[in-house]
Protein backbone atom coordinates (compact mmCIF):
# COMPACT_ATOMS: atom_id res chain seq x y z
CA UNK A 1 0.00 0.00 0.00
CA UNK A 2 2.66 2.19 0.97
CA UNK A 3 4.62 2.08 -2.55
CA UNK A 4 1.12 2.31 -4.29
CA UNK A 5 1.03 5.59 -2.09
CA UNK A 6 4.26 6.99 -3.21
CA UNK A 7 4.08 6.06 -7.01
CA UNK A 8 1.16 8.36 -7.15
CA UNK A 9 2.49 10.89 -5.41
CA UNK A 10 5.36 11.17 -7.19
CA UNK A 11 3.73 11.58 -10.44
CA UNK A 12 1.47 13.86 -9.16
CA UNK A 13 3.93 16.05 -7.76
CA UNK A 14 6.19 15.73 -10.93
CA UNK A 15 3.34 16.65 -13.23
CA UNK A 16 2.11 19.69 -11.18
CA UNK A 17 6.09 21.29 -11.00
CA UNK A 18 6.21 20.55 -15.51
CA UNK A 19 2.60 21.93 -16.12
CA UNK A 20 -0.02 24.67 -17.20
CA UNK A 21 -3.47 23.89 -17.97
CA UNK A 22 -5.44 26.87 -19.24
CA UNK A 23 -9.41 26.29 -19.78
CA UNK A 24 -11.73 28.72 -21.82
CA UNK A 25 -15.48 28.93 -22.23
CA UNK A 26 -16.62 31.05 -24.95
CA UNK A 27 -20.86 31.03 -24.34
CA UNK A 28 -23.52 32.48 -27.25
CA UNK A 29 -26.62 34.14 -26.74
CA UNK A 30 -28.12 31.18 -26.13
CA UNK A 31 -25.22 29.79 -23.26
CA UNK A 32 -24.33 27.49 -25.48
CA UNK A 33 -20.93 27.51 -27.26
CA UNK A 34 -17.30 26.00 -26.91
CA UNK A 35 -15.42 24.69 -24.05
CA UNK A 36 -11.33 24.25 -24.73
CA UNK A 37 -8.95 23.09 -22.11
CA UNK A 38 -5.17 23.81 -23.01
CA UNK A 39 -2.25 21.68 -21.29
CA UNK A 40 1.25 22.52 -22.24
CA UNK A 41 3.75 19.57 -20.86
CA UNK A 42 6.67 20.74 -22.60
CA UNK A 43 8.39 21.17 -18.93
CA UNK A 44 7.68 17.60 -18.03
CA UNK A 45 9.38 16.42 -21.05
CA UNK A 46 12.27 18.55 -20.91
CA UNK A 47 12.46 17.35 -16.90
CA UNK A 48 12.48 13.92 -17.96
CA UNK A 49 15.20 14.70 -20.52
CA UNK A 50 17.36 15.85 -18.17
CA UNK A 51 16.80 13.49 -15.56
CA UNK A 52 17.46 10.78 -18.24
CA UNK A 53 14.64 9.17 -19.31
CA UNK A 54 15.52 6.82 -22.32
CA UNK A 55 18.79 6.96 -21.52
CA UNK A 56 18.93 3.08 -21.15
CA UNK A 57 18.14 2.63 -24.89
CA UNK A 58 19.83 5.33 -26.98
CA UNK A 59 18.82 3.72 -30.29
CA UNK A 60 15.24 4.05 -29.85
CA UNK A 61 13.48 6.42 -31.95
CA UNK A 62 12.61 9.36 -30.21
CA UNK A 63 8.44 10.08 -30.41
CA UNK A 64 7.53 13.14 -32.97
CA UNK A 65 4.08 13.10 -33.61
CA UNK A 66 0.96 15.38 -34.49
CA UNK A 67 -2.37 14.21 -34.38
CA UNK A 68 -5.81 15.51 -34.74
CA UNK A 69 -9.06 12.90 -33.09
CA UNK A 70 -12.36 14.19 -33.92
CA UNK A 71 -14.55 11.76 -31.89
CA UNK A 72 -17.73 11.70 -34.19
CA UNK A 73 -15.60 10.35 -36.81
CA UNK A 74 -14.21 8.34 -34.71
CA UNK A 75 -17.79 6.43 -33.51
CA UNK A 76 -18.96 6.59 -37.23
CA UNK A 77 -15.40 4.83 -38.14
CA UNK A 78 -16.22 2.18 -35.36
CA UNK A 79 -19.52 1.68 -35.29
CA UNK A 80 -19.27 -1.84 -35.95
CA UNK A 81 -17.70 -2.88 -32.89
CA UNK A 82 -19.18 -0.34 -31.04
CA UNK A 83 -22.88 -1.91 -31.64
CA UNK A 84 -21.52 -4.99 -29.53
CA UNK A 85 -20.57 -2.89 -26.66
CA UNK A 86 -23.23 -2.63 -23.38
CA UNK A 87 -25.54 0.10 -23.45
CA UNK A 88 -23.74 1.30 -20.79
CA UNK A 89 -20.55 1.47 -22.65
CA UNK A 90 -21.88 2.64 -25.88
CA UNK A 91 -23.60 5.54 -23.64
CA UNK A 92 -20.12 6.81 -22.61
CA UNK A 93 -18.99 6.91 -26.09
CA UNK A 94 -21.60 8.66 -27.32
CA UNK A 95 -20.92 11.61 -24.88
CA UNK A 96 -17.79 12.43 -26.21
CA UNK A 97 -19.29 12.97 -29.87
CA UNK A 98 -18.58 16.48 -29.74
CA UNK A 99 -15.49 16.61 -28.43
CA UNK A 100 -12.13 16.86 -30.80
CA UNK A 101 -8.32 16.17 -29.21
CA UNK A 102 -5.21 17.42 -30.61
CA UNK A 103 -1.83 16.04 -29.89
CA UNK A 104 1.68 17.79 -30.18
CA UNK A 105 4.64 15.86 -29.32
CA UNK A 106 8.46 16.06 -30.26
CA UNK A 107 10.61 14.96 -28.31
CA UNK A 108 13.61 15.97 -30.33
CA UNK A 109 12.29 20.19 -29.11
CA UNK A 110 10.54 19.47 -26.21
CA UNK A 111 7.00 20.44 -27.30
CA UNK A 112 4.16 18.41 -25.77
CA UNK A 113 1.06 19.94 -25.85
CA UNK A 114 -2.63 19.09 -25.58
CA UNK A 115 -5.72 21.06 -27.06
CA UNK A 116 -9.40 19.78 -25.99
CA UNK A 117 -12.47 21.38 -27.28
CA UNK A 118 -16.11 20.60 -27.09
CA UNK A 119 -18.97 22.25 -29.05
CA UNK A 120 -22.32 22.18 -26.60
CA UNK A 121 -25.51 23.53 -27.86
CA UNK A 122 -26.89 24.45 -24.56
CA UNK A 123 -25.95 24.76 -20.79
CA UNK A 124 -26.65 21.27 -20.37
CA UNK A 125 -23.69 20.02 -22.58
CA UNK A 126 -21.17 21.68 -20.20
CA UNK A 127 -22.32 20.87 -16.88
CA UNK A 128 -20.40 17.58 -16.76
CA UNK A 129 -17.82 17.91 -19.15
CA UNK A 130 -14.95 17.84 -16.35
CA UNK A 131 -16.31 13.96 -16.35
CA UNK A 132 -15.91 13.56 -19.42
CA UNK A 133 -12.68 14.65 -20.29
CA UNK A 134 -11.42 11.25 -18.41
CA UNK A 135 -12.47 9.25 -21.54
CA UNK A 136 -11.13 11.87 -23.62
CA UNK A 137 -7.45 11.56 -22.00
CA UNK A 138 -8.14 7.31 -22.37
CA UNK A 139 -7.94 7.97 -25.55
CA UNK A 140 -4.93 10.33 -25.79
CA UNK A 141 -2.82 7.58 -23.88
CA UNK A 142 -4.16 5.38 -26.36
CA UNK A 143 -2.98 8.18 -29.50
CA UNK A 144 0.51 8.31 -27.97
CA UNK A 145 3.68 6.00 -28.61
CA UNK A 146 4.52 6.26 -24.98
CA UNK A 147 1.10 5.91 -23.62
CA UNK A 148 3.32 6.54 -20.00
CA UNK A 149 4.42 10.12 -20.99
CA UNK A 150 0.57 11.08 -22.20
CA UNK A 151 -1.15 9.13 -18.92
CA UNK A 152 -0.37 11.87 -16.25
CA UNK A 153 -2.86 14.35 -18.03
CA UNK A 154 -5.76 12.04 -16.68
CA UNK A 155 -4.52 12.06 -13.01
CA UNK A 156 -4.22 15.80 -12.97
CA UNK A 157 -8.13 16.10 -14.97
CA UNK A 158 -9.12 13.54 -12.43
CA UNK A 159 -7.91 15.82 -9.52
CA UNK A 160 -10.67 18.74 -10.39
CA UNK A 161 -13.45 17.16 -11.19
CA UNK A 162 -16.04 20.50 -11.20
CA UNK A 163 -19.80 21.01 -11.92
CA UNK A 164 -20.71 23.73 -14.15
CA UNK A 165 -24.41 25.45 -13.52
CA UNK A 166 -26.79 28.52 -15.07
CA UNK A 167 -29.03 30.02 -12.52
CA UNK A 168 -30.25 33.41 -12.60
CA UNK A 169 -27.67 34.44 -14.80
CA UNK A 170 -25.10 33.29 -12.28
CA UNK A 171 -22.35 31.29 -14.06
CA UNK A 172 -20.62 28.71 -11.35
CA UNK A 173 -17.33 26.64 -11.71
CA UNK A 174 -18.03 24.52 -8.41
CA UNK A 175 -16.50 21.92 -6.70
CA UNK A 176 -19.11 19.08 -6.65
CA UNK A 177 -18.34 18.63 -2.85
CA UNK A 178 -19.90 22.04 -2.02
CA UNK A 179 -22.16 22.26 -4.88
CA UNK A 180 -24.93 22.40 -2.23
CA UNK A 181 -24.10 25.43 -0.08
CA UNK A 182 -23.85 27.56 -3.15
CA UNK A 183 -26.61 25.94 -5.56
CA UNK A 184 -30.13 27.95 -4.93
CA UNK A 185 -32.16 24.81 -6.98
CA UNK A 186 -30.65 20.94 -7.22
CA UNK A 187 -33.24 20.38 -9.26
CA UNK A 188 -31.99 22.23 -12.37
CA UNK A 189 -28.94 19.25 -12.44
CA UNK A 190 -29.44 16.51 -14.49
CA UNK A 191 -30.55 13.15 -12.98
CA UNK A 192 -26.53 11.32 -13.53
CA UNK A 193 -25.01 14.55 -11.93
CA UNK A 194 -27.23 13.94 -9.09
CA UNK A 195 -26.79 10.58 -8.65
CA UNK A 196 -23.06 11.34 -8.47
CA UNK A 197 -22.93 14.14 -6.00
CA UNK A 198 -25.20 11.57 -4.07
CA UNK A 199 -22.34 9.01 -4.19
CA UNK A 200 -19.85 11.24 -3.12
CA UNK A 201 -21.80 12.28 0.06
CA UNK A 202 -21.93 8.53 1.06
CA UNK A 203 -18.03 8.50 0.43
CA UNK A 204 -16.85 11.78 2.63
CA UNK A 205 -14.99 9.67 5.51
CA UNK A 206 -11.45 9.03 4.88
CA UNK A 207 -10.13 6.14 5.10
CA UNK A 208 -6.32 5.31 6.24
CA UNK A 209 -4.86 5.11 2.99
CA UNK A 210 -6.25 8.70 2.21
CA UNK A 211 -4.80 9.89 5.19
CA UNK A 212 -1.65 8.85 4.62
CA UNK A 213 -1.58 9.93 0.99
CA UNK A 214 -2.64 12.87 2.13
CA UNK A 215 0.32 13.31 4.73
CA UNK A 216 2.97 12.43 1.67
CA UNK A 217 1.20 15.00 -0.45
CA UNK A 218 2.05 17.62 2.19
CA UNK A 219 5.35 16.74 2.68
CA UNK A 220 6.37 16.88 -1.09
CA UNK A 221 4.34 19.79 -2.00
CA UNK A 222 6.31 21.45 0.56
CA UNK A 223 9.57 19.87 -0.64
CA UNK A 224 9.05 21.54 -4.21
CA UNK A 225 6.89 25.19 -3.17
CA UNK A 226 9.33 26.86 -5.66
CA UNK A 227 8.85 24.82 -8.31
CA UNK A 228 4.66 25.10 -7.89
CA UNK A 229 5.19 28.29 -8.58
CA UNK A 230 5.80 27.92 -11.91
CA UNK A 231 2.97 25.71 -12.74
CA UNK A 232 -0.23 27.78 -13.41
CA UNK A 233 -3.96 27.34 -14.11
CA UNK A 234 -5.88 30.16 -16.16
CA UNK A 235 -9.30 30.60 -16.43
CA UNK A 236 -10.85 32.41 -19.43
CA UNK A 237 -14.83 32.93 -20.07
CA UNK A 238 -16.25 35.05 -22.71
CA UNK A 239 -20.03 36.03 -22.37
CA UNK A 240 -22.51 37.46 -24.87
CA UNK A 241 -23.82 40.24 -21.82
CA UNK A 242 -21.82 42.07 -19.96
CA UNK A 243 -20.39 40.93 -16.34
CA UNK A 244 -21.62 42.59 -12.92
CA UNK A 245 -19.57 40.59 -10.91
CA UNK A 246 -17.32 37.54 -10.13
CA UNK A 247 -15.51 35.91 -7.40
CA UNK A 248 -12.80 35.28 -6.14
CA UNK A 249 -10.95 38.35 -5.79
CA UNK A 250 -8.41 38.80 -8.36
CA UNK A 251 -10.19 37.78 -11.62
CA UNK A 252 -9.81 40.43 -13.81
CA UNK A 253 -12.74 41.80 -16.45
CA UNK A 254 -11.86 42.89 -19.78
CA UNK A 255 -12.62 46.57 -20.78
CA UNK A 256 -15.88 45.55 -23.01
CA UNK A 257 -17.02 43.64 -19.90
CA UNK A 258 -17.57 40.80 -21.40
CA UNK A 259 -14.60 38.95 -20.27
CA UNK A 260 -13.14 37.32 -17.14
CA UNK A 261 -9.56 35.76 -17.17
CA UNK A 262 -7.91 34.40 -13.72
CA UNK A 263 -4.53 32.83 -13.25
CA UNK A 264 -3.46 31.02 -10.31
CA UNK A 265 -0.57 28.59 -9.31
CA UNK A 266 -0.69 25.16 -8.55
CA UNK A 267 0.32 25.51 -5.22
CA UNK A 268 -2.32 27.78 -4.30
CA UNK A 269 -4.55 25.33 -5.25
CA UNK A 270 -2.94 22.64 -3.29
CA UNK A 271 -3.51 24.57 -0.35
CA UNK A 272 -6.39 22.91 1.58
CA UNK A 273 -7.66 26.22 3.85
CA UNK A 274 -7.52 28.44 0.40
CA UNK A 275 -10.68 26.26 -1.24
CA UNK A 276 -9.45 29.46 -3.87
CA UNK A 277 -11.62 27.60 -7.18
CA UNK A 278 -14.25 25.93 -4.89
CA UNK A 279 -16.53 28.28 -6.21
CA UNK A 280 -15.83 30.11 -9.19
CA UNK A 281 -18.84 32.91 -10.03
CA UNK A 282 -20.03 35.45 -12.36
CA UNK A 283 -22.73 37.37 -12.44
CA UNK A 284 -24.43 38.72 -15.80
CA UNK A 285 -26.54 41.50 -16.53
CA UNK A 286 -30.29 40.68 -17.50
Amino acid sequence: MTKKIGILCSLLVFLLISCNVQERIVFNEEMGGRYETSIDLSKMMETMSAMGAGASNPEKEKTKMDTVVVFADLIREHKDSIANLSTKEQAKLEMLKDFTMKMKMDEDTGEFKMNIFKDFKDFSGLERVAYEMDKVFEEAKNESQQGQQAGPGSDLMSLDKVIYTFENNTFRRTDPKSLSEHLEDEGILMEETRMDLQDLQDNLEVDEEDSEENAMMKGMMGQFAAEFENSMMKLEYVFPRKIISVSPEGAVISEDGKTVTFEVPWSDLLEEKTKILENFEVVLEN
